[in-house]
């Protein structure tokens, strides 16, 4: 370690000093574990159509959502629209994504103003171009990371 006189002469040359970070007192890798509580409601609400759950070729994504959000699959609410659209009801949670932009207007009409500006909203493409090409990927992972950021924010 360097002491205050050399630290006082490197900085009034302009250099900055840098020291590396020690290590913790646990060396082993540390794992996020994400715990839902019972009594909570739900930290994301996903809006699809109905029946889009169901689709195989979407199976492995909303498989692997929840990790890839950072919450529990347990505080993932699930809204389906009706076969005309409708949403029946809406979740009041911190993050809402929606699969489809018909989905998008459907939620638009059961959200307030005010609900609208506090929580996160990410719409995807159509549940059929989601996963087709490496362009849709991308676009769906750019449209996942603000949601990603306001859950682990609201996490801890």
């Amino acid at each position: 370690m360097m002491d205050a006189t050399r630290l006082s002469l490197l900085e009034a040359m302009g250099i900055d000093v840098y020291a590396l970070r020690t290590r913790g007192t646990s060396a082993a890798p540390s794992v996020m574990t994400v715990d839902a509580d019972v009594g909570n409601p739900a930290k994301l609400a996903i809006v699809c159509a109905r029946g889009v759950r169901a689709d195989a070729r979407l199976a492995r994504l909303f498989k692997h959502l929840p990790q890839t959000l950072g919450v529990a699959a347990a505080a993932i609410e699930w809204l389906e629209a009706g076969a005309e659209g409708e949403l029946v009801g809406t979740a009041d949670a911190p993050a809402y994504l929606v699969i489809g932009a018909a989905m998008a207007r459907a939620l638009g009409v059961h959200l307030s103003t005010m609900q609208q500006n506090a929580a996160t909203i990410a719409v995807t493409a159509d549940p059929a171009l989601l996963l087709c090409a490496a362009a849709d990927k991308r676009a769906l992972w750019h449209s996942l990371k603000p949601l990603a950021r306001r859950l682990r924010g609201t996490a801890g």
